[in-house]
């Protein structure tokens, strides 16, 4: 997925692999660091509460736990990014 494409849609998050999601999420944090805006960050949170939740990876706790908490530092980001706009 080249890094200017359009963002993608939450029901369409659903329907990636996990190795597609996780592409999509390297883009939208690249897409963050050149636009840092409180909508890309919480789209950020989206991709990852989507990659965490992925039936596939019901069974690596080790991973579900490491994007939970990469999950709550991008909340943070969101939070401080909508803040600062303000």
């Amino acid at each position: 997925m080249p890094v200017d494409s359009p963002l993608v849609s939450h029901s369409d998050l659903a329907r990636l692999k996990p190795e597609e999601l996780e592409l999509h999420l390297g883009e939208l944090i690249r897409r963050y660091v050149r636009h840092r805006s409180a909508d890309l960050a919480e789209r950020v949170v989206e991709s990852i509460e989507t990659l965490y939740l992925h039936p596939d990876l019901g069974s690596d706790a080790e991973r579900f736990c490491a994007y939970r908490r990469l999950a709550r530092h991008w909340r943070w980001l969101a939070q401080r990014a909508a803040t600062v706009a303000h």
